[in-house]
């Protein structure tokens, strides 16, 4: 009778467990996936990655942080669920619950926003959700709240932040500085408050700046998927949300990648804004009889600057060239206080990668309503000047204005070039051959007052590479390089070429006469702002009349010289290698760098050395350029303070419409009906335009800059390790530019066909400037940015 009992005991025993363990069979299960998941975490994170705000208990069985846990483990396996639906193909959801699919718009649509490079690629991520709606439905029933949902979106947008760090190098300060404008809002609650009500743009700076791994940790895990960022990033190719080439550099930055269906709109909104400050004072004037050029390359789409040229007779009858040059008014469209200007804020630049651009502006007004288009009016900013035999400004002869005008001809560089050989621009249009010779006469004064054309006169080429998408090849992508010299200003390679057979290959393109034209043009333009500020102010100061202030605020960029003279023995080594021509004269330039200093912005006059200037601002391109924009604010508000400082003065009435905002003054100078009035005290200095920061957006700017460096050197890697697919014994000829690290024995060289600045490590000891190399490529990786080479002979 014992061992019957014992086994009746036994049964008993396993009937009652499994009679506890059934209802609490899903408890435990989670239990155990939030230990497993718990091994994945960061190791400093102290707390739970999903923000639990209310918690339902019962009978005190769950403290808040079991319940953030399980709810975070929920949504782990709801990720991971969908995520496996999409991997193995899984058919999508055939009965559709429309009305549980309304409720899950607003958690879903518009919650990748900015972490895909492409449009498709964030739609992707959401169909994730839509395709196995059931799958959802079924999670947020057996949670009982939408917060499994909300978790499950949180955790693929952690997986597109973790896959931006493929390929970063260096310390974690390191990297938290390449990220640190992002956290431009110092609210460290932004991602949980924004998270459970909206989502915007500031959500995913902060989701990005804080690049909380936790979540996509948990997915992995729960995939047994490789728990790194290589991880992540080949997991998102394989559900069809990124590409292969997804610019991670572009993803990390944290400019917005598309502009809203709202933004969108905003845009739409400004095609019907008639106003215009500028009309209603009578200071735009109508320019429409001048023949205008606009000279671009072919693709470019935001058309902002045009050049006209006219003759005038002098009072001791001779005949000058007057130059004019035609900046587009955007902040006609896009003023202070505006929307369409708080759009242009959040992005501070348009981007130029090598896939295509990405705009300040929706590009229904960037390139349509604000850019310079032929055959019909525009609204720009126009500039008048003359110059003096020596190519010097005459500040006399400077006049700006809010204008209207017509463009005659759109063109590109290489249409110009070839009307210049050909002698069309010379003959019917001579005005292009006329601002060809100004521009000449201005490059022969900047060089003589020591710009760096002079300092350096062979500067070292350049690549640059576009993209093209072409589904006829395997991975979709066409890449084309071109080779450039700076600001066009060094000798053609090819004519040297010919001259000196010991010369090395010629790979760069000719030096282009229409890019000197409008280069010079532009920087000319930048120039007489500094020439015609000093003529306005000292005229304005002049008038007795006037009780009140009027100060034009500008951006100037400054450089210093070089400081030669504390660095004698550096200086005479620059010398000798321009004068002994050592590597074709790239040595010099390569060498010549140590020398220059960064160029600063400042409201203070001052010299830019660089250009060989007394004064320069940036002014010419406000359709991409946010501080251009501020400029002009500057520009036009002093010219209608000075046109209201009369009104008021002879008694007359303001225009009706026009504000304080208009003038760049305080609020409090409308009446009870909201017209301006006369102020009962003078209007001073520092009450005028503070609502302008030219130093807004630095942080942006600078984050800009070296997310454009690194796409173009992702896809020039790209480039070389296609052609070394194609024949790995492809052999490049190079020039050692100097010596970077003795101990290492590392120099810099360039190579002369993929106009490459890299890094070489010489087994055979330390190598003189302008020796000559064959090279093979050794090793080279696009997503870490890793390129090496061996020396052959």
């Amino acid at each position: 009778m014992y061992p019957l009992f014992r086994s009746v005991k036994s049964i008993c025993i396993v009937l009652w467990t499994v009679l506890w363990i059934i209802p609490l069979h899903h408890s435990f299960h989670l239990t155990h996936r939030r230990s497993q998941f718990a091994t994945t975490r960061n190791a400093h994170a102290s707390t739970g990655w999903f923000p639990v705000l209310e918690v339902e208990q019962e009978d005190d069985i769950f403290h808040e942080n079991d319940a953030q846990e399980i709810l975070e483990a929920q949504s782990a396996i709801l990720a991971a669920d969908l995520a496996r639906a999409r991997l193995n193909s899984i058919e999508k959801t055939s009965t559709i619950n429309a009305t549980f699919t309304r409720e899950m718009e607003p958690f879903v649509r518009g919650r990748f926003m900015d972490l895909t490079c492409t449009a498709v690629g964030e739609q992707s991520l959401e169909n994730l959700f839509f395709d196995q709606s059931a799958l959802v439905q079924r999670a947020v029933e057996e949670a009982s709240t939408w917060d499994v949902l909300r978790g499950a979106v949180l955790t693929f947008q952690s997986l597109c932040a973790m896959a931006t760090q493929v390929g970063l190098r260096g310390p974690p300060e390191q990297l938290k500085r390449m990220v640190a404008h992002l956290d431009d809002r110092n609210d460290k609650t932004l991602i949980e408050r924004d998270f459970r009500h909206t989502w915007d743009r500031d959500s995913v700076r902060r989701l990005k700046y804080k690049v909380d791994r936790s979540p996509a940790l948990d997915l992995l895990a729960e995939l047994m998927w490789k728990r790194t960022p290589q991880g992540a990033f080949d997991l998102l190719i394989r559900l069809g949300a990124w590409t292969e080439h997804e610019d991670l550099a572009l993803l990390r930055s944290g400019f917005p990648l598309r502009f809203t269906e709202e933004e969108d709109a905003l845009a739409k909104q400004a095609f019907k804004d008639e106003r215009d400050p500028d009309a209603m004072l009578g200071i735009r004037k109508d320019l429409r009889h001048l023949k205008v050029y606009t000279i671009d390359g072919a693709s470019t789409t935001e058309i902002d600057d045009g050049l006209s040229l006219e003759t005038v007779s002098k009072p001791d009858g001779t005949t000058r060239n007057r130059i004019w040059i035609h900046i587009a008014d955007a902040d006609r469209w896009a003023p202070r206080g505006s929307k369409l200007l708080e759009i242009a804020r959040q992005r501070i630049t348009s981007l130029y990668l090598p896939l295509g651009s990405i705009f300040m502006f929706p590009s229904s007004v960037s390139s349509d309503l604000m850019a310079l288009k032929t055959h019909r009016d525009s609204y720009a900013l126009s500039l008048a000047v003359e110059l003096n035999e020596d190519g010097s400004v005459d500040p006399d002869s400077l006049m700006l204005t809010p204008s209207i005008i017509r463009v005659t001809y759109r063109l590109t560089y290489d249409e110009v070039d070839e009307m210049l050989e050909e002698g069309i621009g010379y003959h019917e249009e001579w005005e292009l051959g006329a601002l060809l010779a100004e521009a000449k006469k201005r490059r022969k004064y900047r060089c003589a007052n020591g710009s760096s054309e002079q300092l350096i006169p062979r500067p070292i080429p350049t690549a640059s590479l576009s993209v093209d998408r072409n589904n006829t090849l395997p991975d979709e992508f066409d890449i084309s390089l071109s080779i450039q010299v700076a600001y066009n200003s060094g000798q053609n390679q090819s004519k040297a070429t010919l001259e000196n057979p010991n010369s090395p290959p010629s790979f760069e393109d000719p030096v282009s006469s229409s890019y000197l034209l409008v280069t010079e043009a532009m920087i000319m333009s930048g120039e007489c702002l500094g020439h015609w500020k000093t003529k306005i102010e000292h005229d304005y100061k002049q008038n007795s009349g006037n009780e009140h202030d009027n100060t034009l605020r500008l951006a100037f960029r400054a450089q210093p010289k070089p400081e030669f003279l504390q660095r004698l023995r550096e200086y005479k080594t620059f010398l000798d290698l321009l004068e002994q021509n050592v590597g074709d004269g790239y040595c010099h330039a390569w060498y010549g760098r140590r020398f220059l200093q960064g160029a600063k912005v400042s409201e203070t006059k001052m010299p830019h050395a660089g250009l060989g200037l007394s004064s320069y601002v940036q002014w010419s391109s406000p359709i991409r350029r946010f501080s251009d924009l501020q400029v002009h604010s500057c520009i036009k508000r002093y010219l209608r303070r000075n046109r209201v400082y009369e009104l008021w003065k002879a008694g007359e009435s303001i225009p009706d419409g026009l504000t304080s905002l208009d003038l760049g003054l305080p609020q409090g100078f409308e009446d009870e009906s909201g017209r301006l009035k006369p102020p009962t005290a003078p209007i001073k200095t520092d009450m005028l335009d503070n609502d302008i920061d030219f130093m807004e957006g630095g942080g942006l700017l600078g984050a800009a800059r070296n997310l454009q460096r690194r796409s173009q050197e992702y896809w020039h890697f790209e480039y070389i390790r296609r052609a070394y697919v194609a024949d790995p014994g492809k052999v490049y000829d190079a020039v050692i530019l100097g010596l970077v690290d003795p101990a290492k024995r590392q120099h810099a060289i360039y190579v002369y066909e993929l106009g490459l600045e890299h890094r070489y490590t010489s087994p055979a000891g330390i190598l003189d400037a302008g020796v000559k190399l064959r090279l093979l490529v050794d090793d080279v990786s696009p997503r870490h940015g890793l390129l090496s080479f061996v020396r052959t002979m």
